[in-house]
Formats: structure tokens, sequence, C-alpha cells
């Protein structure tokens, strides 16, 4: 039976599978990392409320085969709730560095699946949208000094 390992990324830090998993067919090895997902989230969830979680299987030599992610994002939805302040940022910029993280998953994403240079409008798009994006939050930022 293959053997396949499983590395993950929750979102901060990247931890390779030194032991591997014993898979016979790649249902089981798409089925094992999506299994995998939930878990390390729910571990991470204390750690911060925006984060791209990743598993990617191989075979022993680094090649990935397959990838499996789930992006866990949260939001106030108003400014006071209740009549209080929530924690964190205003809705604005939580808005925007949560929309930061998305685009940068995409085109990490589209490079990862070699289709950067095939798809390269939208790549092109997505890092126009990536550079307004960072331009916006600096200037959210400066203003709430």
């Amino acid at each position: 039976m293959p053997q396949y390992y499983f590395d993950i990324h929750d979102g901060k830090d990247f931890s390779a599978d030194e032991v591997g998993v014993d898979c016979k067919t790649l249902a089981d090895v798409s089925d094992y990392a999506v299994t995998v997902l939930p878990d390390i989230a729910r571990d991470e969830l204390p750690n911060g409320p925006n984060r791209v979680f990743w598993v990617k299987a191989h075979m022993g030599d680094g090649k990935y085969l397959f990838r499996a992610s789930l992006v866990l994002a949260t939001a106030w939805l108003v400014e006071r709730p209740n009549g209080g302040i929530h924690p964190g940022e205003t809705l604005k910029l939580a808005a925007l560095k949560r929309l930061k993280g998305q685009i940068a998953a995409m085109r990490r994403d589209l490079a990862e699946d070699q289709l950067s240079h095939e798809l390269h409008e939208i790549d092109a798009l997505l890092g126009v949208t990536q550079s307004e994006t960072d331009r916006m939050i600096a200037r959210l930022a400066r203003s709430q000094r």
C-alpha cells in the first residue's frame, strides 16, 4: 500500500509530515487531507480569527500531488454591537485585511497549480487588486492614528 505524507500549514506555521499514512487509493488521499483540516482549524482558532489552513500530500519526494485548503474568516458586522465596542479593528480595516489574505491565497493557488501564466489576465487583475488593497489599508491606518 502506498505511503503518503501530509504537510500542514496552519495559517502561520508549516509542519512537514515525517511519518506518513498508508492510503489504498487516491480517493483515500483526498479524504484524509480533507478530514484533517477541521481539527487543525479548531486547534488554531484561539491564535487568530482569519486564517487559511492547508494540507498538501506527497509520496515522500516533496512533489505535491494534492492540496486541500480551508479558509476561516470572521467578521463583526456592526461597529457597536449592543452598544458596546467589539474587540478588534474597525469594520472597514478588518474587511480590507481579510480581502488581502484572500487575494494572496488565490494568487498562491494559481501559481501552485501552474496556471499563473496561462491565466495571466486574472493573475494581473488580482495583482492590481492586491496593490490597491494594500494602499487602502495604509491610508486607513494613517487616518486612524
